[in-house]
């Protein structure tokens, strides 16, 4: 009996996980006809975020298989140790991304499962938690609409970052921190979830997790009713941060090493550098928490009809869905606003603000916005919550069980159909204008010449990928060279991330003023460099042909060792000596 049970809840599960991974598959057409070979690209021309995060989880994938205690010391960045640490690690993202990656080799294809099935889990998720809130499928499928049909989602910012897909126990915590936990066994059940779901990302994800859990929890220690399971949360809450510490403490060493970290970046203005305008903030744009008038319009209907019902003395089927909603859609919406917001003209420090000023930490949260993913979740529960309310109500007018049915369809068909005009009234394309494309942009993914890989996988010496911008510092250059660092794990002077290493910019701006003697000699003594990759086509002529000139009076010179078209991969050798 048990195992029949067991089998039917997998099978459901499966058809759930199914008609998510369609929906997601039909919002992104064309890329999961061509999982393989292209990457999302919505942003266009900026595609530096999306090599990162897949390097970083292809990096970790192998150093989980080849040698675990080197993980930290990642391939970028040569020789700064510890280069994992300069930017995300996207941990929480590699149970989705690990298995594709070693069984196939392929990188592209194991990002975009990542982003793909990782949405499908999070729309499943919030299915099954808006379900078990409201007892309606149809509640369940608004929910998941609601947070997936979403610009930031699909468009803006997760499709460049795809660990960020990995939020499919973010609803799930939502829902287990809902019921006072009536003993510590039964609250440390959440401790896995919460450090799991953290390690997708420890500044933004992790705030955003913790965040309304700690307002829950200084909510139940406040009453009297339920002060024992508010100190029983905030215990776990705080056993959560020893557990992420292995990974926090990187990043402090990283910290330590670089006392003017905040300066070595690429993101010196970010988005907050400047007050958010209020109410403005939450009414449109590229942002998580974006309450539309479809989302206004039926989590208050629904309010109305679930007063209705309370006062006539009727219970919901299991109660918390709306007060739960509401806790992660506030307290989401608090933690997404910059320092400093303006309404109607007057400017006011936010909590943000002041934490920023204490807490030293939370300086490094350059796009607050991105904690309003705690706010997405509470509208999807209130939306389906609310829809749920109405539906409930429209069964008990129609009295035939037909009729009742007919009537819940049609009202998810409209909601639908709104939540989705919602969503694509909302495109706000970066550097583009015109309505949100029928088709979703790709582009192909980096790969390396088959030409070029046996020399390349020979050795594990230094490598360096030119040319890059006068300055060395240009993001899309380096990131390229990370993904095709996949291919061959050498160690590599070229690195993209959120910060960079203090000797990082001398470095590049020896590597591009090559060929030249002196910098080539300069780049050997610091860092062994081995080998140079030459993209020749990214080069104007006259540049191009000092590749080709005479290698001056240094002491290394650059010697061809195989070629691709215009990819040029050289050895560094030593100069032969002068006669005499």
């Amino acid at each position: 009996m048990w195992n029949q049970l067991r089998a039917g809840a997998i099978l459901r599960a499966s058809w759930l996980l199914a008609f998510y991974l369609v929906g997601v598959a039909w919002l992104t057409w064309p890329l999961a006809g061509s999982l393989s070979s292209v990457l999302p690209c919505p942003t266009g021309m900026f595609m530096h975020d999306i090599y990162y995060s897949t390097w970083a989880l292809a990096h970790e994938s192998h150093a989980l298989l080849t040698a675990p205690w080197r993980i930290a010391d990642a391939n970028i960045y040569h020789p700064t140790p510890s280069a994992l640490f300069y930017g995300p690690a996207g941990l929480g993202a590699l149970p989705l991304f690990a298995p594709v990656f070693l069984a196939t080799g392929n990188p592209t294809l194991a990002i975009n499962v990542t982003f793909l099935v990782g949405l499908a889990l999070t729309g499943a998720a919030m299915h099954v938690v808006v379900r078990r809130w409201t007892g309606s499928d149809l509640a369940g499928v608004v929910g998941a609409a609601t947070l997936l049909a979403n610009q930031w989602v699909i468009w803006a910012f997760v499709p460049t970052a795809p660990h960020w897909a990995a939020l499919e126990l973010l609803p799930l915590i939502a829902f287990v921190a809902a019921a006072p936990f009536p003993s510590m066994r039964a609250a440390l059940r959440l401790l896995p979830l919460l450090v799991l779901q953290c390690l997708t990302d420890l500044v933004y994800v992790a705030p955003a997790v913790l965040g309304p859990l700690g307002v829950l929890a200084a909510i139940r220690i406040l009453r009297r009713g339920t002060r024992a399971a508010g100190v029983r949360l905030a215990t776990v809450l705080a056993l959560t941060l020893p557990a992420l510490l292995p990974v926090y403490r990187g990043y402090l060493g990283v910290r330590a090493a670089n006392p003017n970290l905040s300066t070595q970046t690429w993101w010196v203005v970010t988005e907050n550098t400047f007050p958010a305008p209020l109410p403005d903030r939450f009414l449109g744009g590229n942002y998580p928490l974006v309450l539309t008038p479809v989302a206004m319009a039926l989590v208050g209907v629904g309010a109305l009809v679930a007063l209705g019902r309370r006062r006539a003395g009727a219970a919901a089927p299991v109660p918390g869905g709306w007060a739960h909603g509401a806790l992660w859609a506030v307290v989401g919406a608090v933690l997404s606003l910059p320092a400093l917001v303006t309404v109607a003209g007057a400017f006011y420090r936010t909590p943000l603000g002041y934490l920023a000023m204490w807490a030293d930490p939370y300086r490094t949260i350059r796009v607050s916005s991105r904690l309003g993913v705690a706010g997405l979740l509470g509208l999807g529960i209130l939306s389906g919550v609310a829809f749920g309310e109405i539906a409930s109500l429209i069964a008990t007018r129609l009295r035939r069980p037909a009729a009742a049915r007919v009537g819940r369809g049609a009202l998810a068909a409209v909601v639908l159909a709104l939540v989705y005009h919602a969503y694509a009234s909302n495109y706000r394309p970066f550097l583009r204008s015109g309505p949100m494309p029928a088709a979703y942009p790709l582009c192909a993914a980096p790969t390396v010449p088959a030409a070029l890989l046996p020399p390349l996988r020979a050795s594990r010496e230094p490598l360096l990928e030119v040319p890059l911008a006068p300055t060395g510092l240009v993001g899309n250059y380096h990131a390229a060279a990370m993904y095709h660092s996949i291919a061959h794990w050498r160690p590599l002077l070229n690195g993209y991330s959120s910060y960079w290493p203090t000797d990082f910019p001398q470095r590049m701006a020896d590597a591009a003023r090559l060929p030249d003697p002196v910098a080539l000699d300069r780049l050997v003594e610091t860092t062994g460099l081995a080998m140079v990759w030459l993209h020749a086509a990214s080069l104007p002529p006259a540049a191009r042909a000092a590749w080709f000139a005479p290698p001056g009076d240094g002491a290394h010179r650059l010697q061809l060792v195989a070629r691709s078209g215009t990819e040029l991969l050289y050895a560094v050798v030593p100069a032969t000596p002068s006669p005499g």
